[in-house]
Parts: structure tokens; C-alpha cells; sequence
């Protein structure tokens, strides 16, 4: 029997599907009801919105001053079939599926009204079923209104209040052409008339800005770019149409124009690494590490520039890691273990995250030979020198250097020059009602948990000298270091930004900073010393008394 050809159908199941979940969002559906005004030659769109009529219904309304629909047989082919191909005599601006009305079908109950016809479509009520009326008074444009299933503001729904919800729409229509309206206030500036900071034939730049790169497409909002993936901040507004997903919310890796919009972001992002490097924020620095791994940097021009981080949350530079010759290995942010490790100087200790921030999932001892891409830039002998955090076999672990724990020790078993220490230091009435104490561990210089103690390690305070000044600055600069810490520090002892701030403040309080109390210290401990060379004279005073008065017999 002859092989025959057939077509392949959709099942109404799956057009059903597509209308309803294309968007995820009201103001998303908003902004497909908008470009498709402008497609159709519109310079004037009004979005209405009433959160409540008669105390039930929300209402939402999208008008234009477009061509609208003109006859039944555009209706049959642009209304009533979906996926009908564009022609080029169109000349459609963002059109490529034909697909998004379903968008706002999705949401509610829709009228639309355009010249003299009204098309009531209820999704949930009719499915794929619609109602057309004819020889109706002619309308200019074209009018939807839509009765929402849910109202979207509030407790239900997915905006807190009205205010949010425009700020939402605003959003996705910010940088539109034409004039946009929510609710009579225009909310929308054209790209054409914005002073940008650089402009190709491709789109309109903005660097440095916000917290991610925004991208749109012809001025309709289609996708924030993650800082760390692009390596900056910013708004990018393209001036050809991007190649984008069903969805609207993705630009395809193949479309040409947003290949050579990355190639901007990426020179961008070189020449602020050359001007400003020790001034990088944290995406940049993870950006450039990804353009060295992938061959877009060169080693020569990023070299000096502090990329990696240390689990204590300081940065080195990846020459220093290629001349080190330590022991290293990647620990967790804020290990106590590897924060005493880096103090004592046995171990190099990196943040283990930067694994994952560049996608690395091999051996961990090779991972700056990966991230070199196979370059001879010497990183192979740092094979050798690796030790793991933990579970290491012959003694090649951080963890076998140390023994985690932390004891504080009572007063009874403090020896004399300890007792007085202390005395003097909770004397001083400066820690914020902590009580400052001695201790024993083998990973921390000193330990709080946060509210009422801080206690400072034993060989510590021993090895430090009394009097001289840049011990004394290092002992109270330890206390300060614990007092910034609101939580307890015997388990991690990470420092974020807030943390930072706080040591910062303590430090230069004018008024109440500990370190104006190093002098009251220094007298303190005369003092201290010069009653305790008294009171060892009255004490000899004494026993040559006692033992003149037993010789002489007397009472």
C-alpha cells in the first residue's frame, strides 16, 4: 500500500491551553494589549482600571485610536484564528506569533468593540466559543473591556494595591512610542525622546544604573538580565525587533541583533574593568572571572584586579593565588576555622561559593587550571598545595589543624595577670552591658554570643604586650570586632555589609568609641601594677612583723 501524507492538527485542548497560559501576569497580558495598538498605527492608548464596581467585579479597559478591525473576514482571520502568519506588507513592529490576544482572553470576560462590530469571548464559560455582533454604530479604534474573573489587588491577587499594579504596567510599556495613559496619567516616555548615554543602530544604552540590565524590546519590557550575568547594571532599549520566546519574556540565543547588543554589554564591561577595577561591584568582579574562563579577558589585563574572595570576605587577586605557595583550599563564608587559619597564616581559605558562581562542578585542587582554560599560566603547582576543608586522608585536611571548640573559663582558674585584665577591660564600662571574660579555642582570637558576652582566647591576651600601642589597638580593636556582631560567632563569623558599617561606626564614634578608652586603660593598668607592687610590700611588712613579734614573744 502506497504511503500517503497527511497534516498534523491541534487538538482545541491544547489552543485552550495556549490562550490561558501565556501570561502569568495581569500587567504582562496589558502589554500585549498595548503593542498590538501600536501595530496597529495607534498614537493614543488609554488602560482604565477599577479595582471595584457594584462591590464585586473588577473592570479593566484598553482603548486605542488604531485602525481597529475593518471587516468579518479580518475578524475570521485575525481574531477568530490563532497562529495566522504575518505578512510582510504589514509591517508589524513586535507581531511574530499572532497569538497574544489569548493573553488578555485568559483574565476575564472581554468586549471588544471596533467599527461596527462587538466580540464577547468568555473563556471560562464558553471555552473556544465566541459572540459576534454585526451592523453595529461604527467605533473608531478599537475598545476592550474586560470583567476580571479575580480582582487583582489585595489579599487574592498579585498586586498589594492599585498603585502597585500601574507601577507593574508602567514597567512593561515605559519605554513604548505614542502616548500611554493608565487611569488618565500618561505613563510612558518614548525611547526616541530620552537623553542616553550611547546609542548604535541597534539600541539605546544605559550603564550603571539599577540592579540588573532591563531589556526591551522596541520599548516593551521583555526581561531583566541578572548584574552577575551581564557584569553591570542598566536599561537597554533595542531599536530592531528582537528575536523573543512564546512567552515574551526571553530573547533567543540565535536572534542577530541581541548578539551584537551582548557585544556591547561585554565592552562595556572591559572598559570599566580597565578604568575602575578596585571600584568593581560584586557581579562585575564574577562577570570578569566568567569572561576569563571564557576567553574574553586576557590574563594580562585582569591579573591585578582583587577577584576572588576569601572566606573571611576579603578579595585577592588572581596573581597572588597563582605565586602562592601555601597550603590552600575552599572553606564555607565565615568558617571560624579557616578565619584563625588565614589569621595564623598556615592556609590560603577561599570562599567555597565561587565554585557555583562560575559553574564548576570538577575536583576542586584543579579548578584554577579549569578557570585558565588551559593557558600555561602556571596555576598547576596549586594541584600540590590543596588541602580539603574537612574529611581529608592523611592528615591533608584544614580540620586536622584544629580542634573546633569553644571553653570559657571561670574565674577560679584565671591566673592573677588574666584576673586583672578582665577587671580593668569590664571597668572601663564601654561594650554595651557585655561582660568580657577568657576563654580557650583553637580557632578564634575571641567569641560573643552576640548580647551579653565576649570572650577573648587566653594565648591571645597573653602574647599580646600590655603597654605597647599597637597591641593595644589590636586587643581593643578584637573586642570592637565581636561587639559589631549581633548574633553568636562560635559557629560561622561572617561579615556583610551591615556588619562592616557597624565596626566602622564603632570605631570613629567620636563620642563613645572604645578606643578612646585605651588611655584610661594604660592608666589602669599603672595603677593596677602599682597597688599590686604596694600591697606585695605590705604583705612582706606583715610576715616580718608576725615573725619579729614571734621571736620577741610578743602577741
Amino acid at each position: 500500500m502506497a504511503a500517503v501524507k497527511r497534516n498534523l492538527k491541534m487538538h482545541n485542548k491544547l489552543l485552550l491551553d495556549v490562550i490561558k497560559r501565556q501570561a502569568g501576569t495581569l500587567h504582562k497580558a496589558i502589554l500585549e494589549g498595548t503593542m498590538n495598538a501600536e501595530e496597529a498605527n495607534a498614537t493614543k492608548i488609554d488602560i482604565n482600571f477599577e479595582a471595584e464596581v457594584q462591590g464585586e467585579i473588577a473592570l479593566l479597559s484598553i482603548s486605542d485610536n488604531g485602525i481597529g478591525i475593518q471587516s468579518e473576514k479580518e475578524i475570521e482571520q485575525f481574531f477568530e484564528t490563532f497562529g495566522t502568519p504575518h505578512s510582510e506588507s504589514e509591517n508589524k513592529i513586535w507581531a511574530q506569533f499572532r497569538m497574544g490576544r489569548g493573553q488578555i482572553f485568559s483574565f476575564g470576560k472581554n468586549t471588544w468593540r471596533t467599527s461596527t462590530f462587538r466580540m464577547i469571548v468568555d473563556i471560562d464559560k464558553w471555552g473556544l466559543t465566541y459572540e459576534l455582533e454585526k451592523d453595529l454604530p461604527e467605533v473608531k479604534g478599537l475598545q476592550i473591556e474586560v470583567e476580571l474573573y479575580k480582582n487583582p489587588i489585595g489579599t487574592y491577587g498579585n498586586y498589594n494595591s492599585v498603585k502597585s499594579f500601574r507601577e507593574s504596567v508602567k514597567k512593561q510599556v515605559e519605554f513604548m512610542e505614542g502616548i500611554i495613559r493608565f487611569n488618565g496619567e500618561q505613563i510612558n516616555t518614548p525611547a526616541s525622546t530620552v537623553d542616553w548615554a550611547a546609542q548604535d543602530e541597534n539600541a539605546y544604552y544605559l550603564f550603571g544604573v539599577g540592579t540588573d540590565v532591563s531589556i526591551y524590546n522596541m520599548g516593551a519590557f521583555t526581561m531583566n538580565m541578572e548584574a552577575s550575568r551581564a557584569g553591570t547594571t542598566g536599561v537597554i532599549v533595542s531599536k530592531k525587533q528582537l528575536k523573543v520566546n512564546f512567552a515574551r519574556n526571553d530573547v533567543q540565543y540565535d536572534c542577530p541583533v541581541y548578539q551584537e547588543i551582548q557585544e556591547v554589554i561585554r565592552a562595556n564591561r572591559i572598559k570599566k574593568t580597565r578604568r575602575s577595577s578596585p571600584r568593581l561591584e560584586p557581579h562585575e568582579r564574577q562577570a570578569v572571572l566568567a569572561d576569563f574562563r571564557d576567553g574574553v579577558q586576557e590574563y594580562s589585563e585582569i591579573k591585578g584586579i582583587s577577584l576572588i574572595k576569601t572566606s573571611q570576605g576579603r578579595r585577592v587577586t588572581l596573581d597572588s593565588i597563582r605565586k602562592n605557595r601555601q597550603l590552600w583550599t575552599f572553606a564555607p563564608e565565615g568558617s571560624r576555622m579557616a578565619d584563625r587559619a588565614m589569621e595564623m597564616g598556615t592556609h590560603l581559605c577561599l570562599d567555597e561559593n565561587i565554585m557555583a558562581q562560575l559553574s564548576y562542578d570538577g575536583e576542586e585542587n584543579v579548578f584554577f587550571e579549569w578557570l585558565a582554560g588551559g593557558y600555561d599560566y602556571d596555576f598547576k603547582h596549586l594541584k600540590n598545595l590543596y588541602v580539603s576543608y574537612q574529611d581529608g586522608t592523611n592528615g591533608k585536611s584544614l580540620a586536622d589543624s584544629f580542634t573546633e571548640g569553644y571553653t570559657t573559663l571561670p574565674d577560679k582558674k584565671l591566673t592573677v595577670v588574666e584576673r586583672r585584665i578582665i577587671k580593668i577591660l569590664n571597668d572601663l564600662n564601654c561594650w554595651s552591658g557585655r561582660s568580657i571574660g577568657i576563654g580557650i579555642s583553637d580557632t578564634a582570637n575571641a567569641w560573643t554570643d552576640g548580647s551579653t558576652y565576649i570572650i577573648l582566647e587566653r594565648s591571645f591576651v597573653k602574647n599580646l604586650s600590655k603597654t605597647w600601642c599597637g597591641d593595644l589597638t589590636k586587643l581593643f580593636t578584637t573586642l570592637i570586632h565581636e561587639l559589631a556582631h549581633d548574633d553568636d560567632t562560635t559557629d560561622t563569623h561572617y561579615h556583610g555589609e551591615e556588619f562592616y558599617r557597624k565596626f566602622y561606626e564603632l570605631c570613629c564614634d567620636r563620642s563613645n568609641s572604645p578606643l578612646q578608652y585605651i588611655s584610661r586603660w594604660t592608666y589602669a593598668v599603672k595603677q593596677s601594677r602599682l597597688e599590686e607592687r604596694q600591697c606585695k610590700i605590705v604583705q612582706k611588712e606583715k610576715k616580718e612583723k608576725e615573725k619579729r613579734d614571734k621571736v620577741l614573744g610578743l602577741k
